[in-house]
């Protein structure tokens, strides 16, 4: 059976390059590098130095968020890495989830996202773009030297329907969670035949017969789980639809955070180790078995590439997964797994 292209998702700290570096020799094609200002390490910073100690995986950021920079920023950015590494580098842009939440801000509209996507390709292929502020037309004029390879595909992050077609008519591609109601296909379906997709998960190899909530994948992956859980509590409408025991869980989950949290601080102290480590309480009591299985892609290896094959037949050209826990240690036994 077929199975995606193996991709990798870090959380952009100190260690993450030589991780990258790391990936690359074990046979990953990309390394995506999440952008969240309060929380992680500058992404383009992180692929630079990622970019000096490769040389043929590809290197991306997202998702990128409207407003957490101007698209000017953003490209020039881009066309930064892309001098250290040119064909390498991928953007993913998207509504924003943990990037606006921890300003205590929600996402924001498509019609923002799309102008962004349109206006940092302008900026790449050296057209004009209307600059955020007095609107007046702007472009890239790099100086000697400080040029860079303009061919960075654009991505479109996206789950409901509107989204996918916005992917579909503006992007050079789509990224999604790994876990879709009605399953992957089905956002395949939304965005076209044509368009890779990019699905991302939080993944552990468990050991044969190890439960997967044992302390180990509680680590790896718990954050995972904490993490579905939070979008619950800032997207309560998430709740509808929910088989009736995790909605139960859900709703008693939101509203003892919401007790113990204050109002005007709880998006500094709600989000806080995203995807990477267990912070509430709370957070720890959701990580079930269940949940786990639910929310992350864990089980054993060969559990792990029949789901794996499964994605591909549902339209998955990559799964990028971000190698939870003890990072060196599982990005070998994902590639063992799956390569």
């Amino acid at each position: 059976m077929t199975l995606p292209a193996l991709g990798a998702f870090f959380a952009p700290v100190r260690d993450t390059p030589d991780h990258i570096r790391l990936a690359e020799d074990l046979g990953f094609t990309a390394a995506w590098v999440y952008d969240s200002p309060l929380l992680y390490h500058d992404p383009y910073t992180t692929l630079a130095r990622a970019a000096e100690r490769t040389t043929s995986i590809a290197l991306g950021v997202g998702v990128v968020v409207p407003g957490l920079r101007a698209p000017t920023v953003t490209a020039s950015a881009l066309r930064s890495v892309s001098a250290l590494a040119p064909g390498r580098v991928r953007l993913a842009l998207g509504a924003g989830f943990t990037g606006r939440f921890t300003f205590g801000l929600p996402p924001v509209s498509l019609r923002r996202l799309e102008r962004e996507a349109r206006d940092v390709r302008a900026l790449l292929a050296g057209d004009e773009a209307a600059h955020h502020e007095g609107g007046k037309p702007v472009r890239l004029i790099p100086a000697h030297g400080a040029g860079g390879d303009a061919s960075v595909p654009i991505y479109i992050a996206c789950r409901g329907v509107k989204a996918q077609a916005l992917a579909g008519r503006v992007g050079d591609g789509a990224m999604t969670g790994i876990f879709y109601p009605g399953g992957l296909s089905l956002l395949k379906s939304g965005i076209g035949a044509n368009i890779p997709l990019v699905a991302h998960a939080i993944a552990a190899v468990a050991d044969p017969g190890e439960p997967l909530d044992s302390p180990r994948l509680t680590e790896a992956v718990g954050p995972v789980v904490a993490v579905a859980f939070h979008m619950f509590t800032e997207q309560p409408w998430r709740l509808e639809g929910l088989d009736p025991a995790l909605r139960s869980q859900a709703e008693d989950y939101v509203r003892r955070v919401n007790e113990r949290l204050p109002g005007g601080r709880r998006h500094q102290e709600l989000h806080r180790g995203h995807l990477t480590e267990l912070v509430l309480p709370e957070d720890r009591e959701v990580v079930t078995a269940d949940n786990v299985r639910r929310f992350a892609f864990c089980g054993t290896g060969p559990d792990l590439r029949r789901r794996a094959e499964g994605l591909a037949a549902d339209g998955v050209t990559e799964l990028a997964l971000h190698p939870g826990g003890d990072v060196p240690g599982e990005l070998h036994r994902l590639a063992a797994a799956l390569r």
